[in-house]
């Protein structure tokens, strides 16, 4: 088996939950211009978080171990059984006693089903469980205390921030040495070959 991309080795400079990440994750990636707005906020209200990745929604736990050239085609066959979808995205919010400024994520239903999808591949097998239920979002703070989450929707109110867009593909991202991810590849949903 081959590996389908290159892994860092850990710097001592890691903090201890980024070797939870080291063999990445899969996400969705929203296309533009919805990607550079949620970026902008990022930048603006949380550089830490904007500095490890584009605004993306998480789907899976982490990766426990290489992606395998067997793994890629064995996601690729299993989200052509997931057809495309629209996305509605907004507007901020926060989860309940948690800091940090959130975008609502649905439909709900179909990123529950990509997320049993993926996590039912076997490049999974051994991955560490899930701390909390899975809740589609898309994070524009999060390294933030409660008193600065309430200002920061307190000042995003009523700037319309929701829309939508088309959801036809998930990545599969992996961070550098400075712990920035980026996607290192790409599957579509539906019928269609892998990008």
């Amino acid at each position: 088996m081959t590996a389908i991309t290159a892994y860092t080795d850990p710097p001592p400079s890691w903090e201890p939950w980024y070797y939870d990440y080291r063999y990445g994750a899969f996400y969705i990636f929203p296309p533009e211009p919805v990607r550079g707005q949620v970026n902008a906020l990022r930048a603006r209200y949380d550089p830490t978080s904007q500095a490890i990745c584009d605004a993306h929604i998480s789907l899976t736990v982490p990766v426990p171990r290489p992606l395998a050239d067997d793994d890629a085609a064995e996601v690729a066959a299993a989200l052509r059984a997931v057809p495309a979808f629209d996305v509605a995205w907004g507007p901020p919010w926060q989860y309940p006693g948690i800091p940090g400024a959130v975008l609502r994520i649905e439909p709900a239903e179909m990123f529950a089903r990509l997320v049993a999808v993926l996590e039912g591949c076997a490049c999974f097998a051994h991955a560490t469980p899930r701390r909390y239920p899975f809740s589609p979002h898309m994070t524009i703070a999060e390294f933030v205390t409660l008193e600065r989450t309430a200002a920061i929707l307190a000042g995003l109110a009523g700037a319309g921030l929701a829309g939508g867009f088309r959801c036809d593909t998930v990545a599969y991202a992996v961070p550098d040495a400075e712990f920035h991810f980026t996607e290192r590849m790409q599957w579509p949903l539906g019928d269609k070959s892998a990008l």
